[in-house]
């Protein structure tokens, strides 16, 4: 929600299940003094919204992911149809990853905490979990 204004005010609002994206934006001094821009990018109508200078971005931005997944968990799923044999997809998510693949999945788990999805603790683990399958 942004509120603008102190007589004349503005509100606007997006719903937590519309968010597609999160921006973020710092520069060198913004990253010192702990403030920058993030940009919400919605399905809506409005689109974007865009926040100046707000303090510990990056906190802001994993707590609202956190939400938004958490929102997501608590929905309850649509039953999925049961795919027949001929259009089942391989089923990547459990396969095991093999000692070739692991480097790249570490690369991934960076990525996303260096993106603020993932603590560090999560991706320290997690990246402790995968190099014991080597």
């Amino acid at each position: 929600m942004s509120v603008q204004g102190v007589i004349n005010k503005h509100v606007s609002d997006s719903a937590l299940e519309k968010v597609n994206d999160v921006v973020l934006e710092q520069s060198a001094l913004g990253r010192i003094l702990g403030y920058g821009n993030v940009e919400i990018i919605t399905g809506s109508d409005i689109g974007a919204n865009l926040f100046h200078r707000i303090a510990q971005p990056v906190r802001f931005k994993t707590m609202m992911l956190n939400q938004k997944s958490e929102l997501v968990r608590s929905q309850p799923q649509q039953p999925t149809p049961t795919p027949t044999p001929q259009t089942a997809p391989p089923a990547l998510a459990e396969e095991e990853p093999t000692p070739q693949n692991i480097p790249e999945l570490i690369r991934k788990l960076d990525a996303l905490r260096q993106q603020g999805v993932l603590t560090e603790e999560e991706f320290q683990a997690k990246k402790a979990e995968l190099l014991e399958r080597l």
